[in-house]
């Protein structure tokens, strides 16, 4: 038989056990719904995001059959800097038929090519002719980083220097943008979990300390500089200098096509949408850590409490 202390004893260790189950099992829903929370705002982020930049890329194309056409060869290449009306010329090129127009959105969902790009800027062979195969033209980095190699791939190219008013307007649309997250290490860590962001922010990283290396310094000069050796390196009738505001008749003259009739020359003006798109991507990007987070700490808890240890905290 039993003795009354063994008796209280084991009704008080049982008491005990049911409590500390019953904590445990409060702590076990807290993370559970805390988790699906995040899991469910991130995954509206997520889809928000590549719909908001799917609907970017669609916007810029609208209405252009021809832009939708895999092209033979590549026939122009821009070797102007980004911020110089690149998004425009790449609208105004898909309506004149030199579609589709590479640039730097495009890689937003083909994250296997940021990957050969990234190969590039480390000095290791390219096949850009594969590699830029179905476009007609190109624009913007990272393309205009290896114009020399891509004009070797297709020698008919014709090559557009898109410029700026002045080297301080470049810079003031380039601090608004590209600066803003070209060598922030908070951006770069905040979007690291979520691939083809931290691949785009990898070969942005590459092509800063490219211009770094070829230019001294990213400010107002660099436009003036690469202008200049774009210039050098090629004959004044080989390459149009053209500023999207002298709309489509320089244009069209250098490609040798008419002049599209009722319809304005593109003027798309991207810095807000860009600026947009960065608190998205930290946004997203923020989210992913705290759902690693959570999983981390759930699985941390679910072990110390099979070794009874967390028992002695609660």
């Amino acid at each position: 038989m039993h003795t009354l202390k063994q008796v209280i004893c084991t009704h008080g260790f049982m008491k005990e056990r049911k409590k500390n189950s019953a904590v445990r099992g409060e702590h076990t829903i807290i993370i559970v719904v805390v988790a699906r929370v995040i899991w469910y705002f991130y995954s509206f982020f997520f889809f928000f995001f590549i719909g908001k930049m799917t609907t970017i890329n669609l916007r810029k194309t609208r209405g252009n059959n021809k832009a939708e056409k895999t092209s033979n060869d590549l026939r122009v290449i821009g070797v102007g800097l980004p911020r110089t009306g690149t998004s425009s010329v790449k609208a105004a090129l898909e309506i004149l038929g030199f579609g589709p127009c590479h640039h730097m959105t495009e890689l937003m969902n083909e994250p296997d090519r940021i990957v050969e790009f990234i190969r590039a800027y480390a000095g290791e062979k390219v096949d850009f002719r594969r590699l830029m195969k179905g476009y007609g033209s190109t624009v913007d980095a990272p393309t205009f980083d290896f114009y020399k190699e891509i004009q070797q791939a297709y020698p008919d190219a014709k090559i557009i220097l898109t410029v700026r008013d002045s080297n301080e307007k470049w810079f003031e649309s380039y601090q608004n943008t590209i600066g803003l997250i070209a060598t922030s290490n908070f951006y770069h860590f905040s979007i690291y979990l979520i691939r083809f962001l931290r691949l785009q922010s990898i070969m942005g990283r590459q092509a800063v300390r490219k211009w770094i290396r070829d230019y001294g310094a990213i400010g107002p000069a660099m436009h003036e500089q690469h202008n200049q050796r774009i210039i050098n390196e090629n004959q004044t009738d080989e390459i149009l200098i053209y500023n999207v505001k002298e709309g489509w008749i320089p244009l069209c003259k250098f490609l040798e096509v008419s002049v599209p009739e009722n319809i304005p020359f593109p003027n798309i003006n991207d810095t807000k949408e860009f600026q947009r798109n960065i608190r998205l991507a930290k946004i997203l990007g923020l989210c992913s850590w705290t759902v690693v987070g959570l999983i981390f700490t759930g699985l941390t808890y679910f072990t110390l409490q099979k070794t009874n240890i967390i028992s002695k905290w609660f």
